[in-house]
């Protein structure tokens, strides 16, 4: 084969363009900190990578959905505990008024009270949350409790439940139904409001039997409230480690060891420099400077 001035020339420009296109490829390694930027530089690690980053996202939208739940599931523990505390206050006053020294005037002022426990009972079954009504159970768009109770046009039945991880949902905050009515609060302080209107202390007394009821109704209401707690801060915690494995398996697989990348930089820096330099001695020989 012969081998002319031509080929030497076209041969080092090669050479150069290849050990040029090297360097920059190193630098863009050190400044994205990124060892696989497109499928060519590592197919087979690609397929990892997009395998992780696709679960990441969807853990992110798991941990916003169960945090969005522990958010409502805080608001309801916090309304149950004023529904304790008005049973409790309503429980005095029926104590106060059922003995023989109650008379048809403290009856009356303390049966305004009562009524005003059972409206303020209400306006917490028509709690808001973002918008939606936090006990409205699969009707959150309008309010659970009428002015007299349970609305029977939009029953608040039903229990909220969302999608913690793939295909494990969680219930959330439970309905009015629950918490107002079927645990017999509205209906105790509605019973307990007639007695003081009819002025009869044997309907106190019956009145009280059936708040002792509501409260501890309401208690049990409050026991599997804490037990959905428990599950939603498990799988947070759950969700967490399992974010963090994911995105150490990723960076294992995309990220560039920089100090690999650096020492492979300053190599190529060297040889780049070498070739230039006997390039440049190459290609300022001719035939000319030889027979001269």
């Amino acid at each position: 084969m012969r081998i002319t001035n031509q080929v030497l020339f076209s041969q080092a420009l090669g050479g150069t363009q290849d050990a040029l296109g090297q360097i920059e490829k190193h630098q863009r390694t050190i400044s994205s900190g990124l060892r696989v930027e497109k499928p060519s530089d590592d197919p087979t690690a690609v397929g990892g990578i997009m395998r992780s980053t696709s679960s990441l996202r969807a853990l992110e939208q798991y941990r916003t959905n169960l945090s969005s739940a522990r958010s409502r599931l805080a608001l309801e523990d916090g309304v149950l505990d004023q529904v304790t505390n008005a049973l409790i206050r309503a429980k005095e006053l029926a104590v106060s008024q059922a003995g023989s020294t109650a008379t048809a005037q403290t009856r009356s002022v303390t049966r305004e009270e009562i009524e005003g426990i059972r409206d303020f009972l209400t306006d917490l079954g028509n709690t808001q949350f973002a918008g939606s009504y936090l006990f409205g159970g699969y009707y959150a768009d309008s309010p659970p409790l009428g002015a007299a109770g349970t609305d029977p046009t939009r029953p608040p039945t039903g229990t909220m439940e969302v999608e913690g991880g793939a295909g494990a949902f969680y219930a959330v905050t439970h309905g009015a139904q629950e918490i107002f009515a079927d645990s017999g609060a509205l209906d105790a302080l509605e019973a307990l409001a007639l007695a003081l209107a009819n002025n009869s202390a044997a309907d106190v007394q019956a009145a009280m039997g059936e708040l002792d009821q509501a409260f501890d109704a309401v208690q049990d209401v409050i026991g599997d409230l804490g037990a959905r707690m428990s599950q939603v801060d498990t799988a947070l915690s759950n969700l967490e480690a399992l974010d963090v494995n994911l995105q150490t398996f990723r960076s294992e697989l995309q990220d560039a060891d920089l100090e690999e990348a650096i020492s492979k930089l300053v190599s190529r820096q060297v040889v780049y420099q070498a070739a230039m330099l006997a390039n440049s001695r190459i290609m300022n020989t001719t035939l000319t400077d030889y027979l001269r």
